[in-house]
Parts: C-alpha cells; sequence; structure tokens
C-alpha cells in the first residue's frame, strides 16, 4: 500500500512539473514621453501642476524646487523657433503658485509666489494674536516678489483676523537678517 500511495505521489509531481510550460510573450518596449515642453501660444506661458513628495515641500522654499525640477534651457531648446524674448513659466500647487519670468538666456527677470492659508512663523503668530487680544486668524495669505536673479526682495503675509462679527487685515512685512531669520514687523 505504501508503494501505491508513493508512486501515486510521485507521478502526480512528475505531471505538475510538466505543466509548468514556458509561455514565450512578444518584446515589450517602453519609451518615456516627458511632458510637452511647448510654450502655450495664446498666453506665451508654460504651467506646472507641482506634485510635492511631502506636505510643504514646495512652499518651503519655491524657487530652489523650481531650480531643481525645472530645466529652462531645455524649455528654451524647445522652443528656439518661436523666438520669444521671454518666458513665463507657472508652478501651481493647491496651496498657491510661483511665477517665474525668465530671458532668452535663461536667467530669472522676476517672479512672484502667492500662497494661501500658510502657517505663519511662531514668533510672528504670537505677536499678531498678542497685538490683536480676541481676535482669531481665520485665513492668511503669504506673498513674495523678486527681481533679476530671484532672490526675493519683498515679502509679507496678510492675516485675516475676526473677532464676533468684527473683521480685519493685518499686513506683516517680512525682513532677514544678516543670519537670514526672517522677522516680521506689524502694520
Amino acid at each position: 500500500m505504501r508503494k501505491l500511495i508513493l508512486s501515486l505521489l510521485c507521478i502526480a509531481f512528475v505531471r505538475m512539473a510538466y505543466s509548468q510550460g514556458v509561455i514565450k510573450l512578444d518584446e515589450l518596449k517602453m519609451e518615456y514621453n516627458p511632458k510637452s515642453l511647448e510654450i502655450d501660444e495664446s498666453s506665451n506661458s508654460l504651467t506646472f501642476k507641482v506634485s510635492e513628495d511631502y506636505i510643504g515641500q514646495f512652499h518651503s522654499n519655491p524657487m530652489r524646487y523650481a531650480k531643481e525640477n525645472f530645466s529652462i534651457m531645455d524649455f528654451i531648446e524647445a522652443n528656439r523657433d518661436k523666438e520669444y524674448s521671454t518666458y513665463v513659466v507657472s508652478f501651481i500647487t493647491n496651496k498657491g503658485n510661483l511665477k517665474v519670468n525668465y530671458n532668452n538666456k535663461g536667467e530669472i527677470i522676476s517672479s512672484s509666489q502667492k500662497f494661501t492659508d500658510i502657517n505663519l512663523p511662531y514668533n510672528s503668530l504670537i505677536s499678531v494674536l498678542k497685538a490683536n487680544e480676541g481676535y482669531s486668524i481665520v485665513g492668511t495669505k503669504h506673498l513674495a516678489f523678486s527681481r533679476s536673479g530671484g532672490e526675493i526682495n519683498k515679502e509679507f503675509y496678510k492675516v485675516k483676523l475676526e473677532n464676533g462679527n468684527k473683521s480685519k487685515t493685518v499686513k506683516m512685512n517680512i525682513n532677514r537678517d544678516a543670519s537670514g531669520v526672517a522677522v516680521a514687523t506689524i502694520e
């Protein structure tokens, strides 16, 4: 009886091994087609929807993000036959946008940033709430502007405050001291 059971198991195993035939498939060809770098003729600009690896990646330093993730020289090369003297590239997220103006050499002429519902720096938050007792923050906007080179030369927050049915907006100018720390003053 043992021999019979072992023989049947052996035959079953051999049949299963032979039933595992190899199926030959056609060759798979994969091609990478990057997003088109063709300029939009109607607005003379290019718009990118930014996908962040983590929340706040883009807002923490939008200009650095744009420099690391977008090649203006490739963009200019793709549009060289159109002979534009300036190019406008917009980077958009669900919290705001960055608009950068480049010349035909790939240098930054100017930029503007606008973000909504952004957390204020802690010290700025405390100073706004102390200066406006009884009010609560219901909205924030962070705006920044730069000239050639991309270094921010004007930056501020607009904070909307409410106290019951009274509301007001506070503008906080951001100045960077020698150490690069942002210092806010309330207007």
